[in-house]
């Protein structure tokens, strides 16, 4: 009885991953190493190597959201947000002393002007392809504003875009999401997670939750999001190919 659900456990705690809810399935392990405490064997190992490759990915030491309520950025029908408007301005000037100036202003400022300020310095470091400096803003970002889907969703979209690690970007994605869930850009990014886990590890397993991330940000996009529901039409037939070569 115990080794049935024992098994049953660790099935949930694979499907919890699978489906994205990758918080939930790291803190089930978690739960299930702690009060089985005489598992051993191929599952316990398992579970142990679940836990280790997420703790290596930094489940542990990840911000926690709070119960503040914070308005999230709404994404605009060119892809931008407000908070990148900083870095924008920077970019048609190329004025470094006014660009310093403002970043200068902004950590002087209150919580939610310091947040942007990393995360424009995070967004800067991508331009300049610092890819080490651009994750430590980010990071920085969110640590000082949690409940900012913005901030979560754009590391994810950095990693994602640099090969980054996806079990890292999977859990940066799922807090995007669960704060500002009506943004179909964040849906979207999970799903390309999604196919880069299927890509590197050829585990199938990941293409319904990709398949529905992809649906979910289909029917969010406003008729506005021209852009984005191109770049949605692109990856379907991406994968349709892929799938076609692999199935």
């Amino acid at each position: 009885m115990v080794v049935k659900q024992m098994d049953e456990q660790v099935q949930q705690m694979n499907d919890l991953f699978l489906s994205g809810q990758v918080k939930e399935s790291y803190q089930l392990a978690k739960e299930i190493l702690a009060n089985q405490t005489n598992l051993k064997g191929e599952t316990h190992q398992l579970i142990q190597q679940h836990v280790a490759l997420l703790e290596a990915n930094g489940y542990a030491n990840m911000p926690e959201t709070t119960d503040e309520k914070v308005m999230q950025s709404a994404e605009r029908t060119d892809g931008s947000y407000p908070e990148r408007d900083v870095l924008t301005a920077y970019i048609g000037t190329q004025d470094e002393e006014q660009f310093g100036k403002v970043i200068d202003e902004l950590l002087a400022g209150p919580i939610e002007a310091q947040a942007n300020a990393y995360y424009t310095m995070a967004e800067y470091y991508v331009l300049t392809k610092e890819q080490d400096k651009a994750m430590v803003q980010f990071a920085e970002a969110i640590k000082l504003q949690p409940n900012k889907g913005l901030y979560w969703g754009a590391f994810a979209q950095f990693l994602n875009r640099h090969e980054g690690s996806p079990y890292l970007a999977l859990r940066l994605i799922e807090e995007a999401i669960q704060l500002d869930g009506m943004n179909p850009r964040w849906h979207y990014i999970q799903g390309n997670i999604f196919l880069q886990l299927v890509a590197a590890t050829k585990n199938l397993s990941y293409l319904p939750a990709l398949e529905e991330a992809w649906e979910r940000a289909k029917k969010r996009c406003s008729t506005k999001q021209i852009t984005l529901k191109m770049d949605l039409v692109k990856s379907n037939d991406v994968l349709s190919q892929w799938k076609k070569q692999m199935l």
